[in-house]
């Protein structure tokens, strides 16, 4: 019971070294889940199922073994004929990571065994057994997903059943002592799975098991007292097979093992220039057996100096059209939007760039009780100066007038041109706005400071070049903009 104690907490670490694999699959955002169809949720969909179909020779470990895969030589009757050991099954296998899996095996087979010294005796029987075990791909553990890619190397323990019946000879005349009948017990499957990836669909490989049972009775025989007569092992009226003075009985296999993998399209990695090229994106899937989800996502691809410009002139967008930036006329629309390009300085105008009768839009918007529209304006400034000039100011004590009545909004834009510093210029245009704002509430009676939405550029927003004088005269200003 010791030993299967051992291997049962064996079997339990194991199974706690899979769970944080199985609880937290990989996760990879810029990955493409292409097809919903398959059966591991990972970055990618791959297949995970299979089934092996395993046959080779059984071999027994108890008190009745003195030879394992070697016939067993005994004196017999002619009803015993030699016969070999053997058994086959069938395995169903779900690979739950790359590194972990499970499998459900199924076995029927016999043994057979004889001892010499102190027994005299030999036993024949047959079992089948059920088990279910946790898998480790030792391969993947220790040498990665690309190296030795065709193979896959399992450990695997895990817990079942036996299901068995044995019965006892003696050695020299074949005569029967004892049968077991039919009988069941506990066991502990442990072994090593070898398989080699022979195509997109078929494995073939070998399987050594070694089952430990919580039996000694498997060869009919419970182990005893050497010093007493043969037949003395034999303990009559026992109530379970679990009993015996020797250590418990174990018996196993070496099998040549098929699987074939289940799943839709399967695929088969191939070599491209001596690295494996990996295709999900074809429509079909790999098997998880062999495959590392993490080997499907693609490297970000370092783009060469040649490489980015190529993709910024490919997505560079259209050029500006010039007229865009430039206001010839100064009346803040845009050459490209200006109706009348060359209106005069100081002209009120429209968002089209025409210009407009102020005291005429005014008169007809308190007569027909339209809403505002939008109007540029400019106010002058001569050099190094933030005092309004008399010609703007009958213009601004309109626009204040305006929007008393219509709830319009006014915003305003400070300029300068190029002389001076950055600094120097940005605080010249914050008070050239001050000083427009501070006329229209304190000379020409605005009545609601928080219509008005100041900005100042400075000289980075010139509409004209500076390099003439006539160029500085205009980009020394203060935009208005009449909104609705």
């Amino acid at each position: 019971m010791k030993k299967v104690s051992q291997l049962i907490c064996s079997f339990a670490l194991a199974a706690m070294m899979a769970l944080p694999s199985l609880a937290q699959p990989l996760e990879q955002p810029n990955s493409p889940d292409y097809n919903p169809k398959a059966t591991y949720d990972g970055p990618y969909k791959l297949n995970t199922w299979s089934i092996s179909a395993h046959i080779g020779p059984s071999m027994f470990f108890g008190d009745l073994r003195e030879y394992d895969f070697w016939p067993v030589t005994k004196t017999t009757s002619d009803s015993h004929k030699e016969s070999g050991t053997i058994q086959g099954g069938l395995t169903l296998n779900k690979q739950l990571s790359y590194l972990f899996g499970a499998r459900l095996d199924a076995s029927i087979g016999n043994l057979r065994g004889m001892k010499r010294r102190n027994y005299n005796r030999y036993f024949e029987g047959n079992y089948f057994d059920v088990s279910l075990a946790g898998t480790v791909n030792l391969k993947g553990l220790l040498m990665g997903p690309n190296k030795m890619k065709r193979w896959k190397v399992d450990a695997y323990v895990g817990v079942g059943q036996v299901f068995y019946d044995a019965t006892a000879y003696d050695l020299t005349g074949g005569v029967k002592l004892r049968e077991t009948g039919n009988m069941n017990d506990w066991i502990i499957p442990t072994g090593l799975n070898v398989n080699y990836e022979v195509t997109k669909r078929i494995d073939i490989g070998l399987d050594f098991r070694l089952n430990h049972t919580n039996s000694d009775y498997i060869d009919a025989t419970y182990g005893g007292d050497y010093d007493r007569t043969p037949g003395s092992f034999d303990i009559a009226d026992q109530k379970t097979s679990r009993k015996g003075n020797s250590e418990l009985d174990s018996y196993g296999y070496g099998s040549v093992q098929v699987t074939y993998k289940l799943g839709k399209n399967p695929l088969k990695v191939a070599k491209v220039d001596g690295k494996w090229d990996y295709k999900p994106e074809e429509g079909g899937y790999y098997h998880l057996r062999y495959t590392d989800p993490k080997v499907l996502i693609k490297p970000p691809k370092i783009l060469t100096l040649e490489e980015m410009d190529s993709v910024a002139k490919a997505n560079r967008p259209k050029d500006i059209d010039p007229r865009l930036l430039l206001d010839t006329d100064g009346d803040g629309v845009s050459d490209f939007f200006d109706k009348e390009p060359n209106s005069p300085a100081g002209s009120i105008v429209d968002g089209g760039g025409r210009v407009l009768d102020f005291d005429a839009y005014v008169k007809n918007a308190l007569k027909n009780g339209a809403a505002c529209a939008e109007i540029f304006a400019n106010v002058m400034f001569d050099t190094d100066k933030n005092t309004i000039k008399p010609e703007a100011q009958e213009m601004l004590k309109n626009v204040a007038r305006l929007m008393n009545l219509n709830g319009c909004r006014l915003q305003l834009a400070g300029h300068t041109d190029r002389r001076a510093t950055d600094r120097y210029n940005i605080a010249l245009s914050k008070r050239r706005v001050d000083a427009v704002k501070n006329f229209l509430i304190n000379e020409a009676g605005l009545t609601d400071p928080s219509k008005v939405i100041v900005d100042y550029f400075g000289s980075f927003k010139p509409i004209a070049d500076s390099a003439k004088r006539e160029g500085l005269l205009k980009n020394r200003r203060v935009e208005l903009k009449l909104l609705p």
